[in-house]
Parts: structure tokens; sequence; C-alpha cells
């Protein structure tokens, strides 16, 4: 074959091979352009059909909002009073698996994570196993003693309720170990599935919704007056709230993180009154700015009282330090304020992290 035919036959071929490659990476691109779409039309955002969603943030009943530079402000003004590194806490007897009959199983492990047996179900509250309430494994709050439960030790989950999406509510690798173990449902608030959007069994409440979640067990997503973010630039773009827990034709609320505002009424009208509330009584302090976003102790008891609560519980205290008060603080203002208030001391407690609390 004359030298000039080959190198047309060898051109001829190479850019045969090139049109080959050019489809098959056409292919590949219309392939993961097809997942790509697939994954992101996996989320369905819902915020848009909201009433209290405007102009791209939710918004609280009452406006109190506080922005990043009065943050900035208190916390380059206020002293901070100083915490332990560590507590190590007394060992305390492992969970049962369910709780049957008519009694009602309640175990606070830290912060605002409380298991609730009732039913046969076991319920977690905004679980934390986290070193730190944080973005960043090396800083942020860290937590100064071990979750009262450990991990490996809870029974399995059938529900999670998550109020919001900071950090110390909304704690991502303790939800992927959870949902890898158990797959329990979720119940969020309308915008924050989108964190969660790679896992199933997962779904987004308005305030005042109500979903069944099983046979004799219901939950209502409530208002409550706090923010939502998990950086600068998504301020108030997901929606928090509390929860009322209807059980069997008990009533369970929690309260998740919240300033004082008139929520409380608002949910004793709709509901009447609770069996049993969980209700933060830390990260108070400063009141000039954290007034607006977190009760102190004295007005946990006027949310206790709002309520027509049977009985409360204080929790959001003594795990990470948030704010400026003492660690201690909270349940000592909390036992103050229950006696100027006339609240029965047995009324409105706090519970030895770890220990169960047995409500017949």
């Amino acid at each position: 074959m004359p030298n000039q035919y080959k190198q047309a036959d060898r051109a001829s071929t190479l850019a045969s091979m090139c049109r080959k490659a050019i489809r098959l990476k056409a292919r590949l691109l219309f392939i993961s352009l097809v997942i790509v779409s697939g994954c992101s039309s996996a989320y369905i955002d819902n915020r848009a059909k909201s009433v209290h969603f405007k102009d791209g943030v939710f918004k609280n009943h009452v406006n109190m909002e506080r922005g990043i530079w009065a943050f900035i402000k208190m916390r380059t003004r206020t002293e901070y009073a100083e915490w332990p590194t560590w507590i190590e806490a007394a060992e305390q007897p492992d969970p049962i698996s369910r709780q049957s009959g008519d009694d009602l199983r309640l175990t606070v492990i830290n912060h605002a994570t409380a298991l609730i047996q009732a039913e046969g179900y076991n319920i977690l509250t905004d679980p934390i196993y986290s070193d730190r309430a944080s973005p960043l494994s090396f800083a942020g709050p860290k937590r100064v003693r071990a979750p009262a439960i450990s991990f490996e030790k809870l029974p399995k989950i059938d529900v999670v309720i998550i109020s919001h999406d900071h950090y110390d509510h909304l704690d991502l690798p303790t939800i992927t170990r959870l949902v890898a173990r158990d797959n329990p449902k979720i119940y969020l608030g309308l915008g924050v599935g989108e964190r969660l959007a790679s896992m199933n069994n997962v779904t987004e409440m308005d305030w005042w919704q109500r979903v069944d979640v099983g046979k004799a067990f219901a939950l209502s997503f409530v208002p409550v007056q706090h923010f939502s973010g998990r950086s600068l630039f998504d301020r108030s773009s997901t929606l928090w709230g509390g929860y009322v827990l209807e059980i069997n034709g008990r009533k369970i609320y929690f309260g998740g993180d919240s300033g004082y505002a008139n929520h409380y009424t608002e949910t004793y009208k709709k509901f009447g009154p609770m069996d049993l509330s969980l209700l933060p009584i830390g990260a108070y302090a400063p009141r000039d700015f954290m007034g607006y976003y977190h009760l102190d102790p004295k007005q946990a008891v006027q949310a206790h009282m709002d309520l027509r609560s049977r009985r409360s519980v204080g929790i959001h205290y003594g795990t990470f330090q948030l704010t400026a008060e003492p660690i201690d603080e909270p349940k000592k203002l909390l036992a103050l304020e229950k006696a100027n208030a006339g609240v029965d001391d047995d009324e409105f407690i706090t519970l030895e992290f770890g220990k169960p609390y047995i409500i017949q």
C-alpha cells in the first residue's frame, strides 16, 4: 500500500476513534446530568408555600431580631463565667429496650437530647453525640461531660424530632449514625430536610402541622421564638419550632430552644394542658442579647404555667458553654423562681443526666 494511503487510513482510524470517544463522553455526561438531576430533585422545597416564609426567610410572630453585629458586640464585651473542662458523671443503668404499659419514661441524656419511651415507641429529641456543637472538629463549644447514655447503649430509635438546624440541635454525624443503625422516622421544620437530602424517612413540617406517626401517636410542629442557620449567609432560611407529641391520650411538649413570647399560651389554647413539658432553662446570659432567643429560668417557669403543664423538666444546660452564665446557675435560679411563682417543687424539676424518670 502506498505510504500516502497508509497515512490516510491511520488518520481515518484516529478520527473514528475520536468520534467514538466524543460520543462516549457525551453519553457519560448525559448520564451524569441525569444522576445529578435525580439527586437534586430528591429534595422538594416547600418553604414558599408557608405563610410564615417571606422574602426568603421565616419570621417570628413577634419581631425580636438581633443581627450579627449585635452578636459580635455582645461577645466581645461580655465576660463569660469559667466552666470546668470536664465533669465525670456517675454511671447510670442501661436504658430499657421498650416501655410497655401506660407508664411514660423520660431520660435526659445531655443538652436538649432526651429519650422519651412510651407505648412501645423510642423517641429521641435533638440528638447530639459529637464532641463539639460546631461545624469544626477543633473549634467551637466543646462538651464538658459525656452523653449520659452512650450511643452504643441507646435502644433502637423509632422517631427523631429536631427543633431547628443550629449545631447544638442538628448534629449531622449523630443523625448519620442513627440512620445507618436504625433508620428512624425524622421530623423537622421546613427547609431543614435539605441538610439531610440523601436520607429517606424525613418529614418536613410547618407550624401547626400535624402528622400521624403510628397507632395512637401523632405529633405537631408548633411555633417558638427563635431563629435558624448554620452560617452567616443562611440565617432564618429554615423553620424552627417545638413539638407536641400526643401518645395514647397523653401530651408531651418539647420546647427545643426558645425565647419567651405568647406561643406557649397559643399552644395551650390549641392542645389544652400538657402532661409533660421539656423546657430549656440555660444559655440565657447576657439577657440584653440572649433574652430574644433563650428562656431564663424565670421565663421557663412562666412557660410551664402558660402550658398548664402537669410536670416540666429542664433541658438545654450544663453540657456546652454557649453563653456567659455559670454552669450551675440555671438549676439554682430555677429553684428560686419556682418558689417566687408559687410552683410546687416537684412540678418543674431537673433530672440527673441518664437517670430515668417515670410518669405513671
